[in-house]
């Protein structure tokens, strides 16, 4: 394994993410630009929607500064002024001195902080106090920032978007289709359905509302068919090599299900074990289920045919699934041929298995009730993916699944820092597999020093200390006299039980009726010595009254 990834890493660079600078923005190109509004020579702050740049005067010349140069904005009343304060940004004001590479220039000259005072007093004649046109500054500024920031995080979440080709329609009335269908994610808040049609290259939903969202054939990754043999949903998943974008977002995933039952139920009704309507709902509920499966899976075999096995629906194996947490709550995991999933709960979890480089168990006790899954990829600029609290009895069950796609695994006892780890290997991949690699989490890590201790007591040799040997000697002698003793009293012990094993019961209860009788005796002469010790002092006393009268 170590040999297979130096190798695919030889002639790659890893690590080599370029730091994304700071958008250069320009207020003005030219002075043409520059507005001719009154505030500006009267020397007020002025806000240019237009081309999202604040105007300030600096030194009695109005100076243009773009919204993206503005950190943040705040205003205080202080007795007869109002101050307002801009902070701009510049080299080490957010992340330290760090981000000084996200500026072209970071050795220029930068401005770091303006305040400005005005009075609130309103002299006579004037409309209104000078200070309003900071308040009026200070609420434009803010709905320009906000609209600026918008934009910039809707362009950002388009970063990486590869452009698809065009979905070519086909008129054909025989296309595969499944109707009321829903889709996750979803396109608006609230979920709405839709139908699903296979055409020439690709997949088309279309809402009931108008929403189309399409999905080619080239940019399937993985194709997924799921029953609802257990589950509450019948579903098809796409996982996609490249995100598409829908609901002003983009995505990896697109699911399209439908409901089989009834998720909730309402416990308020009565309902009985035996009432008719139930017995007929649940015969209803299962034709549905036929129903659906018959439908779902015509459509996948259509699929396959049409595009002649490009697109390849997938189904997961569920009696080799086991629990565990890959995000937040409890899911049921489930193998499939190339994968390892979770659909049911969203978010959903595709591992792809060719991707894996190994897998390594970690907390793995007797004594403890679970245990973590760790998937590293053979990418290691990919972020390793992580189950938690899966139940030791599923270990055998996932080591046997593991085995038989000839995945390397390995386990220990403790949790291992896995950013740290990955971040050495990208660091120095040559170091990282010149001092053994993986072979760090293998159990036998550790067999170094305990080799060691065996060349130790290999080379000591017991003939070099002479005193050990007369010690050991006269340590022999000591014993063999306390075995002699033993001997002799075991032997007296013997001779006692070979004694008393030779009387008849006559003897022996002749020997128990003296006892009893010695016993008796000596009882009557205790209860004779407490009554004289009782009637002594009785005597002496009416003694003394005799003599008194």
């Amino acid at each position: 394994m170590n040999v297979d990834a130096k190798l695919r890493m030889q002639g790659t660079t890893l690590g080599t993410d370029d730091k994304k600078m700071r958008k250069s923005t320009v207020a003005y190109k030219n002075y043409g630009q520059m507005p001719r509004e009154p505030e500006l020579k009267e020397m007020k702050i002025y806000v240019d929607r237009k081309y999202e740049t604040i105007v300030l005067p600096v030194f009695g010349t109005p100076t243009p500064f773009h919204i993206s140069t503005v950190k943040n904005i705040s205003q205080s009343v202080e007795g007869d002024y109002t101050y307002l304060r801009i902070n701009f940004f510049h080299p080490g004001s957010s992340l330290g001195a760090k981000d000084s590479a996200q500026f072209h220039n970071p050795n220029a000259t930068f401005l770091k902080e303006m305040s400005f005072r005005s009075s609130n007093n309103k002299e006579p004649g004037e409309i209104s106090a000078p200070s309003s046109n900071l308040n009026t500054a200070l609420r434009i500024i803010k709905e320009v920032q906000k609209k600026y920031k918008t934009r910039e995080a809707e362009e950002k979440e388009l970063e990486g978007i590869v452009k698809q080709d065009a979905l070519q329609l086909s008129n054909n009335r025989s296309n595969p289709k499944l109707k009321d269908l829903y889709i996750r994610p979803n396109i608006v808040s609230k979920r709405i359905t839709g139908t699903l049609e296979a055409h020439s290259n690709g997949f088309r939903f279309t809402s009931v509302r108008g929403d189309k969202v399409d999905i080619l054939y080239n940019n399937v990754k993985h194709a997924f068919y799921q029953p609802c043999d257990g589950e509450m949903i019948i579903l098809l998943h796409f996982h996609l090599k490249h995100a598409i974008v829908f609901g002003k977002k983009k995505h990896n995933d697109v699911q399209f299900y439908t409901e089989v039952g009834e998720i909730t139920t309402d416990l308020g009704k009565n309902s009985y074990m035996h009432d008719r309507d139930d017995m007929m709902a649940e015969q209803a509920e299962r034709e549905m289920r036929h129903k659906l499966k018959s439908a779902f899976k015509g459509f996948c075999e259509k699929v396959e045919s049409m595009t002649r096995q490009v697109v390849e629906f997938d189904t997961p194996y569920r009696e080799l699934g086991f629990h565990g947490v890959p995000f937040k709550s409890t899911v049921l995991l489930q193998p499939t041929s190339h994968a390892l999933v979770n659909l049911t709960e969203w978010p959903v979890l595709v591992i792809t298995l060719d991707e894996i480089e190994l897998v390594h168990f970690e907390r793995v006790q007797f004594h403890l009730r679970n245990f973590d899954m760790v998937f590293v990829c053979k990418d290691y600029n990919k972020k390793t993916s992580m189950i938690n609290l899966i139940p030791m009895q599923s270990l055998d069950n996932v080591k046997d699944w593991l085995n038989s796609c000839d995945i390397h695994y390995t386990e220990g006892i403790q949790s291992l820092n896995w950013v740290k780890i990955m971040k050495t290997i990208i660091d120095d991949p040559n170091g990282f597999f010149d001092q053994g690699g993986w072979n760090f989490l293998e159990p036998d890590s550790d067999a170094g020093s305990d080799g060691e201790d065996e060349d130790e007591d290999e080379n000591f040799n017991p003939s070099e200390s002479g005193s050990g040997s007369e010690s050991s000697g006269s340590e022999e002698d000591e014993e063999s006299d306390w075995d002699e003793e033993d001997d002799d009293e075991s032997g007296s012990e013997e001779l006692d039980s070979d004694e008393e094993s030779g009387k008849d019961w006559s003897d022996l209860e002749e020997e128990a009726r003296k006892a009893d009788a010695e016993d008796g005796n000596l009882h009557e002469d205790d209860s004779r010595g407490r009554k004289r010790k009782h009637g002594s002092p009785g005597k002496s006393s009416k003694s003394k009254k005799s003599k008194r009268r």
